[in-house]
């Protein structure tokens, strides 16, 4: 800027050299009557050129890479400037630049001293400290992540403070949480609620925001640490101990019903099919053999002698394999040569005169 003023008083200069010369006068003091005129010459120079130096620094200005400016015009907001070169009302309009994609961290029950490695931390057991659905204490180490969602209700509605906006937005959440520990039990919030807990509380603390109109987006709420007190940690990990055993134990008999299950539905599915198997094998060979009988009865009554003749060599055909043939003279006695034990032995039947 030092520059700037020092040429336009070096034109300033030039310009009244110029007119002392048009008007013919030597080098010198002007009179008073010429330094009245340089006045106004001098007024008719600067005004514009300071005017212009105005709009220029105080114009225009630049938003950073993720981040909006908000436009307050007389007090009122009149819009919001994207990223960028952007121009304002000099002296009229005033900017006020939000950083909308920085995620900012709230951390509950603990401070982070150092970031290592190794990270160190400093214990807060006034803010871990919450009371359960059943009266018991449990202590939560719990983080908060969020950023500025609407900009213009981030700067219109929260504290200009940045001490004071924080601890807004610290105390809703911190107080929603142990709205929702205080609704739940203390082992369910040891064991199967954790993740339902976060959620829970996610979904209250941006509920509430969004009433107050603070232009916050909550990112997540995530439990670090979740545990009883000190004093009665080592009962609570048998406890779980127990628990544990209890699921590999239910586990394990599941498992084992159902490969009972399974084995016994598939013999029973087995011995459907072989049932249903012979009772088509069955039915057909009934049908067939009636449909059988119907051909015999119709070619018996067109001729009965050639029936009973086919009839009785299939039933012979099933005889004579069986048979055992002797061969007796006549002048013999044919009861003496007849092995008739052997015989009935084959026939399977006791010998005439044996015991019954």
């Amino acid at each position: 800027m030092s520059n700037f003023f020092e040429e336009l008083l070096g034109m300033l200069e030039k310009g009244r050299k110029q007119e002392q010369r048009f008007d013919g006068e030597e080098w010198g003091p002007p009179p008073p009557r010429e330094r009245k005129k340089l006045s106004l010459g001098f007024l008719k120079y600067a005004v514009p050129l300071v005017v212009a130096a105005l709009v220029a620094y105080q114009g225009f200005y630049i938003v950073p890479a993720g981040s909006r400016g908000v436009i307050f015009r007389l007090g009122k907001v009149s819009g919001v400037a994207d990223q960028g070169i952007n121009f304002k009302l000099p002296v009229i309009d005033l900017v006020t630049v939000v950083n909308t994609e920085q995620i900012q961290r709230f951390e509950y029950g603990y401070r982070t001293v150092n970031q290592g490695p190794p990270a160190t931390f400093s214990d807060r057991p006034e803010e871990s400290k919450m009371l359960t659905g059943d009266n018991k204490i449990v202590e939560i180490d719990w983080v908060l992540q969020y950023q500025a969602g609407d900009p213009v209700s981030y700067v219109v509605n929260l504290p200009e403070d940045r001490s004071y906006r924080e601890k807004m937005i610290r105390d809703v959440a911190e107080s929603t949480l142990r709205e929702v520990i205080a609704s739940r039990k203390l082992d369910d919030v040891l064991t199967t609620e954790k993740e339902a807990s976060q959620t829970e509380a996610k979904k209250l603390i941006q509920e509430k925001l969004d009433f107050l109109k603070t232009g916050v987006f909550i990112v997540a709420v995530q439990f670090q640490d979740v545990n009883p007190p000190k004093a009665v940690q080592a009962a609570f990990s048998e406890i779980n101990t127990a628990r544990a055993e209890r699921e590999r134990m239910i586990l394990e008999a599941d498992k084992y019903s159902n490969e009972i299950l399974s084995r016994a539905e598939g013999e029973a599915d087995k011995l459907l099919n072989e049932a249903e198997a012979y009772k088509f094998r069955r039915i057909s060979l009934a049908e067939g053999e009636a449909a059988r009988i119907r051909s015999l009865h119709a070619a018996y009554r067109d001729n009965p002698d050639l029936v009973l003749n086919n009839l009785w060599l299939e039933s012979m055909e099933k005889v004579w394999p069986k048979l055992k043939v002797f061969i007796v003279d006549s002048g013999e006695n044919s009861l003496q040569m007849l092995p008739l034990d052997e015989f009935f032995k084959s026939a399977g039947a006791d010998a005439p005169g044996g015991k019954q």
